[in-house]
């Protein structure tokens, strides 16, 4: 049934837990996300250091997963694991009722760049194989026909080859190519995710989620119907790579058998020479990745290599309606924990059906936002330092060049704030960001200390955290 509202589908999703555990066990899914190849090509290169820089500077993005999903509450189309047929028929003809009228790319980005956010990764087409740009690949689906329901509520379907994307419904506007001409007249990273996998499409029956299953289907059975799905990611990906100007970051999700990962090498050297400077996702690729991507999870420290964190606000990466909500604290805190351990978190929210933003997630990112106008020296363009912490409740950043150490304590800190990591430079002015005037300082034997005035405790420049801008002695 939909809401006249908001358009939202109520339907309760199978509960496919129990399923979903035992296809994992049956295809290995955490090797497929790692990738098969353990070395690259020699005529590869990875994304140039320049743009890993670059990256590195930006700390605060979004992760944005919207789709078909969105109209049942479903995490992003997980719901499909372990489902009936009934269920799959049901989903499979959603794109017929997803019109997002509401949706405009350019407010989106005024309300990314309120929040302080400086990227964000969008979800070109989940796992649920459903495009949101006019992609030219076709494949087998289903529709309603005009008749509707016939006895009992049974509904009628026809088989029909289509896109299976978003042309195919009411909306037929090119979502994809409206968020990234919108991000780039921002100034904002352009970040793109594609699935490996396709459960709607019969060419990928190799995979124990896609509605064909064949546990017997290889590339040795079926030579002309493997070749198929991997001609569907190529041309897939190449539109990605091609149609929208420069493409920041391309996160891949899950991967494809072992049989097919030089087939899907290849497909990465093509997206390299398309676009030289993007960051790949090391997911289904191997070392063929520039970055890894910690998901619902915070590293306990500083970890080697490029990363961010992924993590959704919600109990879902996508909308669900009346979902739990991290406090905004949460991002807060997490944003500062992960710029000081060296890595760029991605905060998870997803907009509602009509394709306007839960007032949760307005709310919460812009107290993020709030914050960070005040603090952003903190964290943006800022470097890892070697001690990143002290305590349960300071944490430390750098600039690039190592003199300047923001302190940044969760909490207000009294009328002295004390630190033993940091040696200010003899003579040099320390600061509360947000403070006009520098406060007072010594040295307390291996102690920093500073003081903090009457008039800046009854004027705090912000709320929850606060930062100390310090000229160091060493980074």
């Amino acid at each position: 049934m939909l809401s006249q509202t908001t358009g939202q589908v109520f339907a309760e999703p199978p509960d496919g837990e129990s399923r979903y555990l035992e296809l994992n066990k049956a295809l290995d899914r955490e090797a497929m996300q790692r990738g098969w190849a353990t070395s690259v090509d020699a005529s590869y290169h990875h994304a140039p250091p320049a743009a890993i820089e670059a990256f590195k500077d930006l700390k605060f993005g979004i992760r944005i997963h919207w789709g078909l999903y969105c109209l049942l509450g479903s995490d992003a189309s997980w719901a499909l694991a372990g489902a009936n047929k009934q269920f799959w028929n049901m989903y499979n003809v959603l794109y017929q009722f997803f019109d997002p009228t509401d949706f405009d790319a350019a407010a989106w980005m005024d309300f990314f760049q309120r929040a302080g956010l400086k990227y964000f990764t969008f979800t070109t087409k989940h796992h649920d194989g459903f495009s949101l740009w006019p992609t030219k690949t076709t494949q087998e689906s289903i529709q309603l026909t005009p008749k509707g329901y016939g006895p009992g509520g049974v509904e009628y379907y026809e088989k029909v080859v289509q896109n299976y994307s978003i042309m195919d419904g009411p909306y037929k506007k090119d979502i994809v190519g409206s968020l990234v001409r919108a991000g780039r007249k921002k100034g904002l990273g352009i970040g793109l995710y594609y699935s490996h996998v396709d459960w709607h499409d019969p060419a990928f029956a190799w995979d124990p989620f896609n509605l064909y299953y064949d546990p017997h289907f290889t590339k040795e059975s079926d030579p002309r119907r493997w070749q198929t799905f991997i001609d569907h990611e190529r041309e897939q990906v190449r539109e990605l790579m091609t149609n929208y100007g420069k493409i920041d970051y391309l996160d891949f999700d899950i991967g494809w058998p072992k049989a097919a990962a030089q087939d899907i090498a290849e497909i990465t050297m093509m997206v390299r020479k398309l676009q030289p400077d993007v960051i790949i996702r090391g997911r289904g690729i191997g070392a063929y990745g520039d970055y890894y991507t910690p998901e619902r999870e915070v590293p306990g420290g500083p970890s080697p290599g490029v990363w961010k964190v992924i993590y959704p606000c919600g109990t879902a990466f996508s909308f669900r309606p009346n979902d739990i909500y991290k406090p905004p604290e949460w991002i807060l805190e997490n944003l500062i924990a992960i710029t000081a351990k060296g890595g760029n978190f991605e905060v998870g929210f997803g907009p509602m059906p009509n394709g306007r933003w839960p007032s949760e997630t307005v709310e919460r990112l812009e107290y993020a936002g709030d914050w960070l106008r005040v603090n952003g020296e903190a964290i943006y363009n800022t470097r890892p330092r070697r001690v990143y912490r002290e305590g349960k409740n300071v944490w430390f950043t750098s600039s690039k060049t190592g003199d300047v150490v923001y302190a940044v304590t969760i909490g207000w800190p009294g009328q002295l704030f004390a630190i033993k990591s940091v040696r200010a430079v003899q003579g040099s002015k320390v600061f509360m960001l947000g403070v006009e005037q520098p406060l007072t300082w010594h040295q307390d034997g291996g102690a920093l200390v500073v003081e903090i005035p009457p008039s800046v405790a009854e004027n705090k420049p912000c709320r929850h955290a606060y930062v100390f801008k310090i000229q160091s002695q060493s980074a």
